[in-house]
């Protein structure tokens, strides 16, 4: 089977519809802020698990460096099994879930209400019990997604972000309606990241690094290549890896390194001298700033902007799962052990 034979594959071509659709349902992102702005917000935490968390990674950059808030991850084990009671009465609680279904989120969301929080609920199904227990509930608008790897929900969750810290910022008519065409363009040309994915060695280290915004999307695509084609992959920070998780790193290792356009040099400069010194091979997506001549390079959005580029470059390392799988004769449509909505308590 080709890739177009993938479900996989046609709904991350569906992105830019998605895209379009969460940029003009500006209401309940301004809806969202009106909420916020009647409660004394001085802390954010973030509810999600697996690929949602990823996005939440992006989330929590985001609010840090545009609106200076602290941001924490939540461990809804805390609450669903060792029963603790939270006190957030000046909190935030943002829930990111795609099917709004799992237990264990849909405890820590309701003992987090109890204790006080604003809860704003962010996922793909207005009906879900997690979207019915939030203050107010922003759909992803994506649409039914049948593949178990998840797509166009994980890019969706990122726009959504971005829009909702817009706002959040009083930054209304910020246009983000060209994100639809950077969208468009990115997908048009994607099946060149087929060659690469028969460049990478399922018998090899990979290893797959971001630091800042591209953070997300590194742990994700780790996460990704996991779950369709069974091999250990980590995702890390540039500056997380360099304490320790380096020291495994030798000439058969592969490093994917993403670099969307706009990242400033200095996130990422001191790693890669660090990394060329156990010459591995070297993959770039996003941006060729760093690269050497003899590295190879994916390019991805030429945006200013950082924060908006990794969203466009979401759809490179899904395709880029994609592909590998079927090289791998896999079927990342329905990953095994796997299913599309995963209940933990």
């Amino acid at each position: 089977m080709s890739v177009k034979d993938f479900k996989m594959f046609s709904e991350i071509c569906e992105t830019p519809e998605v895209f379009s659709n969460l940029i003009n349902s500006k209401a309940q992102f301004q809806l969202a802020v009106e909420k916020i702005k009647t409660r004394n917000i001085s802390n954010v935490i973030i509810l999600a698990r697996g690929t949602s968390d990823n996005a939440g990674h992006y989330l929590k950059f985001l609010i840090e460096v545009k609106l200076g808030l602290p941001v924490g991850l939540a461990s809804p084990s805390s609450v669903s099994i060792y029963g603790a009671k939270v006190d957030f009465k000046s909190t935030l609680v943002i829930a990111l879930s795609q099917s709004g279904r799992s237990p264990d989120l849909l405890t820590f969301a309701s003992a987090a209400r109890e204790g006080g929080a604003l809860l704003i609920a962010m996922t793909n199904n207005s009906d879900s019990p997690l979207a019915k227990v939030g203050d107010i509930h922003i759909d992803l608008s994506a649409g039914p997604e049948v593949a178990v790897a998840a797509t166009k929900s994980y890019s969706a969750e990122l726009l959504a972000s971005l829009l909702l810290v817009d706002n959040w910022m009083g930054n209304k008519e910020e246009v983000r309606s060209h994100l639809v065409d950077s969208s468009r363009k990115c997908l048009s040309n994607i099946s060149d990241l087929d060659s690469f994915a028969n460049s990478l060695d399922a018998r090899r280290e990979i290893v797959v690094i971001g630091r800042g915004y591209s953070y997300a999307n590194a742990k994700e695509l780790a996460l990704k290549i996991q779950e369709t084609s069974y091999i250990p992959v980590q995702g890390l920070s540039s500056a997380d890896y360099q304490h320790g998780p380096i020291a495994t790193l030798n000439k058969n290792s592969q490093v994917i390194v993403l670099s969307p356009s706009g990242i400033p040099r200095v996130a990422l400069e001191d790693s890669i001298v660090r990394i060329r010194k156990s010459q591995p091979k070297i993959i770039w997506i996003g941006s060729n700033q760093l690269a050497t001549k003899d590295e190879r390079v994916i390019l991805g959005a030429s945006l200013e902007s950082e924060e908006e580029s990794t969203i466009i470059d979401a759809a490179l390392i899904q395709y880029l799962t994609l592909s590998f799988a079927v090289k791998n004769g896999f079927n990342p449509d329905s990953p095994r052990g796997l299913s599309k909505v995963t209940l933990t308590n």
